[in-house]
């Protein structure tokens, strides 16, 4: 079985747990080491017990405590190699780094994970394709635009947590410096909640079934729009078999992955774009 529990969603720290295969990882550690190990414990985890942490990228509230809970127990990080350099990580003080660049696959037990290469202002940022056995798990959160190459790579995907910021007009009217608002409206910025929603009506493959709304600003958004737009979506794409739910700051109970025959099925022409 496959199943993932948030443990943190926000400009606060981004924290997902995924089990399956006989192995648990960690996707991304933007929360202190002591705030990781209590969530971890708190799912019935205990942190040393670890596979890996996976860092998407380099950025404070994706990767602020991925070093130190490393070194503090013994668990490996994987990510891409630019993303160790912009951390800047004292290799001699933690356990050996794991390389996954953009298009890469690595193992841990009979739990696969896959990197895809995202546009986001970072040094290499990616998005993550985590399977074990039938089902698959798509997770990205912080990327300015629908990529092809992640749209294609989440078709395949029985659930996905994707990344809803913002609403343009809350963004536009509230209370960022105008260069910080053209940073998250720009292609390298931050998916809005029109853009998640265009994926889900869209993109979205036909054996998923659960759809997780994360990374939703505080201040440029409301969790009542970004759900109203994507079930929306889902609504005008005649997707009444997909549950979609928020993902609290504070995280999630843990959600199954389940697969299903639909996948074989699905369509193979992109009309995203």
């Amino acid at each position: 079985m496959l199943r993932f529990r948030v443990l943190g969603s926000g400009s606060d720290g981004n924290a997902t747990l995924v089990e399956g295969g006989g192995a648990r990882v960690l996707l991304d550690a933007g929360l202190s080491p002591r705030q990781l190990a209590e969530r971890l414990q708190s799912a019935g985890v205990d942190p040393a017990a670890l596979d890996a942490v996976l860092v998407t990228h380099e950025h404070g509230d994706h990767a602020r405590g991925a070093p130190a809970f490393s070194r503090r127990f013994g668990v490996p990080l994987a990510g891409t190699g630019r993303t160790f350099e912009a951390l800047g990580c004292d290799t001699t003080r933690l356990p050996p780094l794991l390389l996954l660049e953009p298009g890469a696959s690595c193992s841990f037990r009979r739990l696969e994970v896959r990197a895809v290469a995202v546009p986001h202002d970072a040094a290499r940022p990616v998005a993550f394709v985590v399977s074990a056995g039938e089902a698959a798990f798509g997770h990205a959160t912080d990327l300015g635009h629908l990529s092809r190459g992640l749209v294609e790579a989440f078709r395949a995907c029985d659930a996905l947590l994707l990344e809803s910021n913002y609403d343009p007009v809350l963004l536009r009217d509230g209370p960022y410096p105008w260069s910080l608002k053209e940073r998250i409206l720009g292609p390298y910025g931050h998916l809005s909640n029109a853009d998640a929603a265009r994926l889900l009506e869209k993109g979205l493959g036909d054996g998923c079934r659960e759809v997780v709304l994360a990374h939703l600003s505080r201040k440029n958004n409301h969790p009542e729009l970004a759900l109203l737009a994507a079930e929306e979506a889902l609504s005008r794409a005649g997707r009444r078999d997909v549950r979609v739910r928020l993902a609290a700051r504070e995280g999630t109970d843990w959600i199954a992955v389940r697969p299903t025959r639909a996948r074989a099925a699905q369509r193979t022409q992109l009309r995203l774009f």
